[in-house]
């Protein structure tokens, strides 16, 4: 497999965020010595692994925080790459452009289709996007996202602009809540819901953006040659080509359905993602689901984020809290508004507003 020359990191000399290019081209500089790629935080590090093929090793913490190393070879990432090729059904080059996490998969996934499909990929920090003479790192191109990025940039007449000349706008790692979809639908961005892990180099759901113009909810349908099922738990099972290697065990799941800690459901073909079995609270004998909190807590108007955690309780075993950005929000009417929604033990015992919330894996957050 040819890697990318001087011709293909030519097409990214108008990137912004030259960190994230001189990363990229070192890992594949380290590649090319046929060694793999440990993909730290800061620089790519040279790894000699009992494989005989050069591979990338990502590493996640997941929502529940427990360290996990996931290896992928190059021709995993190009099977996950063709389920979005087939998706799109384009036959030309796609141009990409990357606003995420150079180390993570969703941020070196845009590398990856790029390159597969002889595009360019542009890096850039998602801030950016908010100036008006950097509207032609969108034009023509997929953007990738978290939520509370697209919420920063629609904040931004020309970030909302600029996002506009996009070719598509991928979504994921979080919950969209049913504000900032209507504010985007309104705006007609040309947005697509997708769901997904590092386990599975991205996205193995799509809700298309005709569906989300129509304000169809969820994440949409599984794409080429993904099977889902929901186990007794109604957690989401899954089997993909590409599905990465577990460092504990060196043999591949292809052959085996892979059971994420999500809780989801389907109807008629399309999938939602309710929340997360590992991240369940029990304060006092009661059960909270903190996706469900956090989605309650980002219908209120003036919040950006949020993260729904617990502080360990002499009295309740563990006592529900919440993070909160940005720190103008005002806590008491905010306070106000859970209460009509939520029940007493579901409610967090404290709000902590911050400036901001760090983004790990995937859109989600630090703890």
């Amino acid at each position: 497999m040819k890697l990318p020359d001087q011709e293909f990191w030519g097409k990214s000399a108008n990137s912004s965020d030259h960190d994230s290019l001189h990363y990229a081209q070192n890992v594949f500089s380290i590649l090319g010595e046929g060694a793999s790629v440990q993909m730290k935080a800061q620089v790519p590090l040279s790894i000699s692994l009992p494989e005989n093929f050069p591979s990338l090793l990502f590493s996640t913490s997941g929502t529940s925080g427990s360290p996990k190393q996931c290896l992928h070879t190059l021709a995993g990432l190009e099977k996950a790459f063709d389920r979005l090729k087939t998706f799109l059904d384009v036959q030309r080059p796609i141009d990409t452009l990357n606003c995420l996490p150079i180390h993570h998969v969703g941020g070196w996934m845009q590398v990856m289709r790029a390159w597969f499909s002889g595009g360019s990929v542009l890096f850039a920090h998602y801030r950016d996007l908010a100036h008006p003479h950097n509207a032609d790192l969108c034009t023509g191109r997929y953007l990738s996202l978290v939520p509370t990025q697209l919420y920063e940039l629609l904040k931004s007449k020309h970030g909302a602009t600029n996002l506009l000349r996009c070719e598509g706008i991928f979504i994921g790692g979080a919950h969209l809540s049913s504000e900032l979809s209507q504010k985007a639908r309104d705006a007609k961005l040309p947005i697509y819901i997708c769901y997904g892990m590092t386990e599975t180099a991205g996205m193995v759901t799509i809700l298309a953006r005709e569906d989300f113009t129509k304000g169809v909810k969820g994440v949409g349908q599984p794409m080429k040659d993904v099977s889902m099922r929901l186990d007794e738990d109604n957690r989401i099972c899954l089997k993909c080509p590409g599905l990465g290697f577990s460092t504990e065990n060196s043999s591949s799941t292809n052959q085996d359905w892979f059971v994420t800690s999500d809780i989801g459901k389907e109807d008629n073909g399309y999938w939602e993602v309710n929340h997360r079995m590992d991240r369940v609270i029990n304060t006092g004998g009661e059960k909270v689901i903190p996706d469900l909190v956090e989605k309650k807590i980002l219908e209120f108007p003036s919040v950006k984020s949020c993260l729904v955690s617990f502080i360990n309780d002499n009295k309740w075993g563990q006592r529900v809290v919440a993070y909160i950005t940005p720190e103008s929000v005002d806590k008491k009417k905010l306070l106000e508004f859970l209460e009509t929604s939520l029940s007493s033990y579901e409610i967090p015992k404290e709000l902590f507003t911050v400036e901001n919330l760090d983004i790990t894996e995937g859109g989600g957050w630090k703890r």
